[in-house]
């Protein structure tokens, strides 16, 4: 049994969309992905164990595949703060990696490009300013609760970030943002990595270098069993 137990840590982001596929999805695909992007997260992988084998899994493509920059014929454009084209309470699970990078796009190092700078930034999407990452992740957050059905199951993938020297907890702004619409957080999942890119334009470090991301898995819960632990609700009542 020890060697099967699925562990909220790996260093493989396919076993933990797998597990999390096996444990809250009931093993069927995700029905849905909003950032799609070139559907990195789908397809065969072999995972490799500490003990020294690997498995071999699947993880199907969604039926829907939206992305605010589809990089795929078969994805379906969506606005940044635009609504899903999908009916309310339609699907069952759903996929989320919104850009946690905060970085304006008309600044300088941006234009010029130049090699080591804004590295992070021009690999993936960023936002700026930070209220617009705000902004984003409350958005979507209250949107896929729009359409996914009861007991629906959401994997939400982020990570802290740096912005203006502050370190922003996007995980726990992500969860509270998740409480407030009615998501029950129902698991964590964390992604070490072993490396990481390093931006060529920090002189000076002032925080830790993140090494390891987030997949939280939300669950659109109605049941009485779960409104005595509500969060929010408990905070507003003794803070």
């Amino acid at each position: 049994m020890s060697n099967n137990v699925i562990k909220s840590i790996s260093y493989n982001q396919h076993e933990i969309l797998y597990n999390i596929m096996q444990l809250y999805n009931e093993g069927n695909p995700f029905d849905c992905d909003i950032t799609y992007s070139k559907g990195k997260f789908y397809g065969s992988f072999v995972v490799k164990k500490n003990d020294g084998t690997s498995q071999n899994i699947i993880i199907p493509e969604p039926k829907y595949k939206f992305d605010v920059c589809p990089q795929t014929e078969d994805t379906v454009k969506i606005e940044p703060f635009g609504k899903l084209p999908l009916e309310d309470e339609s699907i069952d699970s759903i996929v989320v990696d919104l850009p946690f990078v905060i970085s304006p796009p008309s600044a300088p190092s941006m234009k010029e490009n130049k090699k080591g700078r804004n590295i992070i930034a021009t690999r993936f999407a960023s936002y700026y300013p930070l209220e617009e990452m705000y902004k984003s992740y409350a958005h979507w957050i209250k949107e896929v609760y729009r359409v996914l059905k009861p007991n629906g199951t959401v994997v939400w993938k982020t990570q802290m970030t740096i912005s203006g020297g502050v370190n922003i907890d996007t995980p726990c702004y992500s969860k509270l943002c998740a409480m407030k619409v009615g998501f029950v957080i129902e698991d964590d999942f964390v992604l070490n990595a072993k490396a990481r890119l390093i931006s060529g334009k920090i002189k000076r470090q002032c925080h830790s270098r993140k090494f390891h991301s987030h997949f939280i898995v939300f669950k659109k819960f109605n049941s009485k069993k779960y409104n005595r632990v509500n969060l929010t609700n408990i905070v507003e009542q003794f803070i």
